[in-house]
């Protein structure tokens, strides 16, 4: 008769066959991660995203200088993670059919690279979040946003512009229509200004002056950025660096595990964080509520 000590190893090898074949089974390839300048910002997402995937996972991280010259070799089995404009454009300039995922993106750069077929995380967030945010922490009727010419209008019908009765107008700037006499119109004519991620409207050489206009306007200004909280925006909401790394994480891990894709190429951010300017809200006579209290409402918002 067998002993039971063998019995037990032919059990144990029978199970490790059974949740093998059952198993999720990973790509044999690598991960690139492919990053478009050495920042504290990437190195935060690259860390974030290495310890939220499976730890035998082969990783290599290169700058988009470094791409074409710092693979050995590829095969059709490696992932590739791009991070930021320029390393986007590198892996499509070495590969346009990389299986690859893009990060650190505004709607506004991902329109512009023509992405449409490429997964891509943007650093806006969903727009019933914005508004959410804004209605909840300030218990506003009405925001006004600027953009440029091109953007549909209707892009911006949400619930909760009907569910809070909210009112948003949109305000286009372009070689005839100026930023400033733009927003002063705007500040006239709503109670905040929120700023969507626009690079060609807000900028190094143009956010102070919005800042200050909104200020001497007595009108708060919300934001996508955390800097621009501590340049006197009343308050932002925004994905960090971790945030992003954990969507990401997400993403890849599909990937890896060979599983199909089943949303949409574009990705808004899933993961947010808040930062207030308590000084500025308190000046304007805001009460800001608990961001605990704040996030738990915003969520319930989901679509």
């Amino acid at each position: 008769m067998l002993s039971r000590r063998f019995k037990e190893s032919i059990f144990s090898a029978l199970l490790v066959l059974v949740f093998g074949l059952f198993a999720p089974q990973q790509v044999a390839g690598q991960v690139i991660i492919v990053k478009s300048s050495d920042n504290v910002y990437f190195d935060q997402t690259i860390s974030t995203l290495m310890n939220h995937v499976e730890a035998t996972t082969r990783f290599e991280v290169l700058k988009a200088t470094e791409l074409s010259d710092g693979l050995a070799s590829t095969s059709q089995d490696d992932l590739f993670v791009a991070l930021g404009q320029s390393a986007v454009e590198a892996v499509n300039q070495f590969n346009a059919q990389a299986n690859s995922i893009n990060a650190y993106l505004t709607l506004e750069e991902y329109q512009d690279l023509n992405l449409n077929q490429h997964l891509t995380i943007v650093l806006d967030q969903p727009m019933h979040r914005y508004l959410a945010f804004c209605k909840l922490m300030l218990d506003i009727e009405s925001i006004g946003v600027i953009e440029t010419n091109g953007i549909d209008p209707n892009q911006y019908r949400t619930q909760i512009l009907d569910k809070f009765q909210l009112q948003l107008n949109q305000y286009r700037i372009d070689r005839v229509n100026k930023l400033l006499p733009v927003l002063r119109e705007l500040l006239s004519q709503n109670d905040v200004l929120l700023m969507l991620p626009r690079q060609s409207i807000y900028n190094r050489d143009t956010i102070k002056g919005v800042l200050l206009t909104s200020y001497r306007n007595r009108k708060p200004a919300i934001s996508y950025s955390p800097a621009h909280v501590k340049s006197g925006a009343v308050a932002s909401i925004f994905s960090s660096p971790v945030d992003i790394g954990r969507h990401l994480a997400l993403l890849l891990n599909q990937r890896l595990n060979n599983q199909v894709h089943n949303g949409p190429p574009l990705q808004f951010a899933r993961f947010y964080t808040i930062a207030t300017n308590l000084r500025v809200a308190n000046a304007l006579g805001i009460d800001l509520p608990e961001e605990r209290e704040l996030r738990s409402k915003i969520d319930e918002m989901q679509p």
